[in-house]
């Protein structure tokens, strides 16, 4: 959720900390513009802004309607979804009265979407496209504006960029959250989180190197793009199974045998003796007499059984130099 809306009246005190904060966070970044004044008075932009927050009560709205919500509940999914990011960002910043409640237009325009919801059908693909947009669009806009306004108030890089995401998806995670199902971001949908996350990190840079303002908006333009392409695409990020090492006990000694003989292999390059495999010492030549029933059992055996002592007058089967002194395969 973005910026306040003209006219609003915060209080004399927080104008001024919000104006020595800024002038810090520009000498501490090296900027010689000042971004989020164009973010926060272009009228383009905050039209952008409200239109989010419209979009956003119409895409909660939708949702509360296939939950079959009554009217209470498509109103506050819709400003939940709408304006729920932003709000966390100024209370976290200590910004005083939240941008959303400082004037009727963020409130009315969440309201109005979750209305137009509540009384027509808006699930249709069509529709569902120009919301998709429109919800991208703003989601780089809010990225830019909340990094904006965080360093504006002097936070370090990471927190600033952190609020920046927060503003941009905080909403959709606590209208996830309200229903019972797990946020989309966390998995599964489109890349909104990594797409606020290009934004929030250019922005910082377009602080950091003094561009001049209008450079801000192809912040917003990258990571509303990455977003949007990711959508079209249907790209999702790694999920944490797709990292594991899932393999039966036969494909994990196979493994184990290749690296093994591969290491043999380095091991006789650079030592000029051939290794000799003896079932007598060689601590694999049980695989293949032994039927384990699991890649964990296979494990267990093989790594986590105790290792009988060694004599000191066994020399070591890898290899050994001339004149017979043992010389490792390092």
């Amino acid at each position: 959720m973005g910026q306040s809306v003209r006219g609003a009246r915060p209080a004399p005190r927080r104008v001024r900390a919000a104006s020595q904060l800024s002038a810090a966070a520009r000498r501490d970044y090296g900027a010689g513009v000042d971004p989020l004044e164009l973010l926060v008075s272009n009228d383009l932009l905050r039209v952008l802004d409200l239109l989010g927050v419209f979009v956003m009560g119409v895409a909660a709205g939708a949702l509360a309607s296939r939950l079959d919500f009554d009217a209470v509940g498509f109103a506050f999914i819709g400003i939940a979804a709408g304006l729920g990011g932003g709000i966390v960002r100024d209370l976290i910043l200590d910004y005083g009265t939240p941008a959303a409640f400082s004037g009727p237009w963020y409130l009315g325009c969440a309201l109005a979407g979750s209305v137009v919801s509540f009384l027509v059908t808006t699930d249709v693909p069509w529709w569902r496209r120009v919301v998709t947009v429109l919800d991208i669009a703003a989601m780089g806009l809010w990225a830019a504006t909340g990094t904006a306004k965080s360093l504006g108030y002097g936070l370090d890089v990471l927190p600033a960029i952190m609020l920046g995401v927060t503003s941009a998806v905080g909403g959709g995670v606590i209208r996830d959250v309200l229903v019972g199902r797990i946020p989309a971001i966390f998995g599964g949908g489109p890349l909104y989180a990594t797409g606020a996350l290009v934004t929030a990190i250019l922005t910082w840079l377009v602080f950091a190197l003094g561009l001049p303002a209008p450079t801000v908006l192809v912040a917003v333009a990258l990571g509303s793009l990455l977003a949007g392409v990711a959508a079209w695409r249907r790209w999702t990020l790694p999920a944490h199974g797709e990292w594991q090492v899932t393999m039966s006990a036969s494909q994990l000694k196979q493994l184990v045998r290749r690296t093994r003989r591969d290491e043999r292999g380095r091991v006789a390059a650079r030592t000029g003796a051939i290794p000799v495999v003896d079932a007598d010492v060689d601590d694999l030549s049980e695989d293949t007499v032994r039927l384990d029933a699991s890649a964990q059992d296979y494990l267990e055996r093989a790594f986590h059984q105790e290792q009988a002592p060694v004599a000191d007058e066994e020399v070591s089967p890898w290899a050994e130099g001339e004149g017979g002194s043992a010389r490792p395969g390092s």
